[in-house]
């Protein structure tokens, strides 16, 4: 009987995910004790905030109520973002390969998002670690028109581990507020992310 239920789990996780098995439970409240500090004191939250961009700050799994990292990521359209100049908003951060299969089904999701061009909402899907050309295809053959970054040496990746992709976080004016291991169909995500955008943007 142990065997078995271990083989559905193993089942259900190949399906949604890449690796991991769990989706962090919210922590709103943190986020708006921390968002409270970082407003009245200037060195507290984001005066140490970790960057990729140089290296510096703790290297940790993040949890909901945590100050994002920041990193600077070349896209595929030849601009850059910077997560930090986006701090005024609510942005959605998806880390995905073109390997993993559910990150693959769900990236409709992040079309749908953007054509809805919600004010005060930004998104970026890094890839973790293909080569450009690889990204480059898969972009063209598939015509996305949003964010999506390299991070070809893993720079950006090694700031945000986790055990799985998809790994998406919805991060409110520089604080994570949400994390997602794994995925379901891109209509399902649509629905949560969206969900979760219009909490944040409460």
């Amino acid at each position: 009987m142990k065997k078995i239920v271990a083989v559905m789990l193993a089942a259900v996780l190949m399906l949604t995910a890449c690796g991991k098995e769990e989706t962090v439970e919210t922590g709103r409240d943190r986020v708006r004790e921390e968002r409270t500090k970082a407003g009245t004191d200037a060195d507290a939250g984001f005066a140490d905030r970790a960057n990729a961009d140089n290296g510096t700050g703790s290297i940790k799994e993040l949890s909901e109520g945590d100050v994002a990292p920041d990193f600077t990521a070349e896209l595929v359209d030849g601009s850059s973002f910077k997560l930090s100049e986006h701090d005024d908003k609510v942005v959605l951060i998806n880390f995905w390969a073109t390997w993993c299969g559910p990150c693959v089904r769900e990236m409709p999701a992040f079309e749908m998002l953007k054509a809805d061009n919600m004010d005060g909402f930004e998104l970026v899907c890094v890839n973790c670690m293909d080569d450009k050309s690889t990204v480059d295809a898969f972009v063209k053959e598939n015509g996305y028109g949003f964010n999506i970054a390299y991070d070809t040496d893993g720079r950006i990746e090694t700031y945000y581990p986790t055990e799985g992709i998809p790994y998406t976080l919805i991060v409110d004016h520089g604080i994570i507020s949400k994390i997602y291991v794994g995925a379901m169909d891109a209509e399902t995500q649509y629905r949560e992310y969206k969900a979760a955008i219009k909490e944040a943007m409460k």
